[in-house]
């Protein structure tokens, strides 16, 4: 019983909210438009069934080679996603040798510049500044 009520008070929105929305005008001219578009065809395929036939088949032709089409293109992503899973413990082990790579030749650079030798031929303040603060501007 609260069921039936339900499917009244839907029907009775949805004419509600449709008679509200033509009183909009563009609303009412797209509505008529259509509603002469349907009738039409209505018309058209009522005089003419082979054409509703073949209309049909056309149809059904272009779903039929669209799904295909989506079929084969979800095949191929999933092998590439699958290809991309094998993979990524090869490039997990590449990354990992390169990180270690980059932080081996960051230490020697470390080692090779904090080893320089002091600037010996220069005495007083000189010997306190770093190399890199007698270039400041370049």
């Amino acid at each position: 019983m609260g069921n039936s009520k339900f499917l009244k008070g839907v029907m009775l929105g949805a004419v509600a909210g449709g008679l509200l929305s033509l009183l909009d005008k563009s609303t009412r001219q797209e509505v008529g438009v259509t509603l002469r578009s349907s009738g039409t065809n209505l018309s058209k395929y009522s005089k003419n069934p082979k054409l509703l036939a073949e209309t049909s088949k056309d149809v059904y032709e272009k779903l039929r080679t669209t799904a295909d089409q989506v079929s084969r293109d979800i095949e191929f992503i999933s092998e590439k996603v699958n290809e991309i899973k094998g993979m990524t413990p090869q490039v997990k082990e590449m990354i990992e040798e390169t990180k270690e790579t980059f932080e081996d030749s960051t230490e020697a650079y470390k080692e090779t510049f904090s080893d320089h030798p002091s600037n010996e031929l220069n005495s007083g303040e000189a010997d306190s500044q770093p190399v890199a603060s007698s270039f400041k501007g370049y």
